[in-house]
């Protein structure tokens, strides 16, 4: 076979599954079963998570479960195959069911954030909840990404195509547009800041950045990059965010135009590692994104739930 037709194949193979269709109802799935679920079944912790996986968030609750649940068997019926590295049950093969698990389908990563907020639903505040999904194949390129916000109905999507934001169910898909923000002063920032353990050392490193905002955000995961994207805020902050949480999303805002890097403005790259934990900076432009490194000189990012 020759070189171009080993291309040729292998791009057969990319076209072979709407990636964005595919995405997007994983995130249906998953917004169908948040909103059917009781309360008292989602709030209930339903197991533990295996020794020297997320330490510092050892318990696993209903929602986390049948939202994780709920977008497998929606990837598996679209014939979504290859290895899942989720935030609930870490790393496991993901198989293919029915008839369409054939057709010479290209095995993928799906990396996947079921239940971001799962501390918030606990108590029941209805504020950040998210389901976040990403596919990238075997060459280490993203397919495709969406977040929804299972509080708003909002869903933004990311494909070869560009990255959209519907408002809605059944709205019109719009393009993300980032915020022109030039200059950090004024600047509206994102960082989670939910745990003492992530807000005292964050605060703390990051005060020369705080003091120049106009507004701090805190919250973090894989929303925080469709944040910049869709405009409503400047730079978002990654410290330490598990790979479930930067790589079910990232592909948001680097396809609506936004800058993300780690905080030494080296680039981000995917790799397959359930465990790597990320120092990420996200900005809506590159002008802004070269006055955040600037400023970040000389920070050491802070450690939040890690040793």
């Amino acid at each position: 076979m020759t070189k171009r037709h080993a291309g040729q194949r292998a791009a057969d193979r990319r076209r072979a599954i709407p990636w964005r269709q595919s995405v997007q109802a994983g995130l249906q799935a998953a917004t169908a079963v948040v909103h059917r679920m009781a309360p008292r079944a989602g709030q209930r912790v339903v197991r533990g998570r295996e020794a020297g996986y997320r330490p510092w968030d050892p318990e696993v609750i209903g929602v986390d479960t049948a939202a994780e649940r709920a977008i497998i068997g929606a990837l598996r019926r679209r014939g979504i195959q290859g290895t899942l590295l989720s935030e609930e049950v870490g790393e496991t093969s993901l198989g293919a069911r029915g008839a369409r698990s054939a057709a010479g389908a290209e095995p993928v990563y799906v990396i996947q954030d079921p239940f971001d907020g799962s501390l918030l639903y606990r108590r029941g505040i209805r504020a950040h909840w998210f389901t976040a999904l990403g596919i990238y194949g075997q060459d280490g390129q993203p397919r495709a990404a969406g977040v929804v916000d299972h509080i708003t109905g909002e869903t933004v999507l990311a494909d070869a195509a560009g990255a959209v934001r519907i408002a809605r169910p059944g709205a019109r898909p719009v393009p993300l547009r980032p915020a022109a923000t030039a200059s950090l002063d004024g600047a509206f920032l994102e960082t989670y800041l939910g745990k003492s353990s992530f807000l005292y050392p964050t605060a703390t490193a990051l005060r020369p950045l705080f003091e120049r905002a106009r507004f701090i955000l805190g919250n973090g995961g894989p929303n925080g990059f469709a944040d910049v994207a869709s405009g409503r805020i400047d730079v978002y902050f990654a410290w330490n965010e598990a790979l479930t949480e930067v790589f079910s999303a990232i592909y948001i805002a680097e396809r609506a135009g936004c800058v993300v890097s780690h905080w030494d403005g080296s680039p981000v790259r995917f790799r397959p590692d359930i465990h790597a934990v990320y120092s990420l900076v996200c900005s809506a432009n590159p002008r802004l994104h070269e006055q955040v490194l600037q400023a970040l000189q000389g920070i050491t990012p802070p450690k939040g739930l890690l040793p």
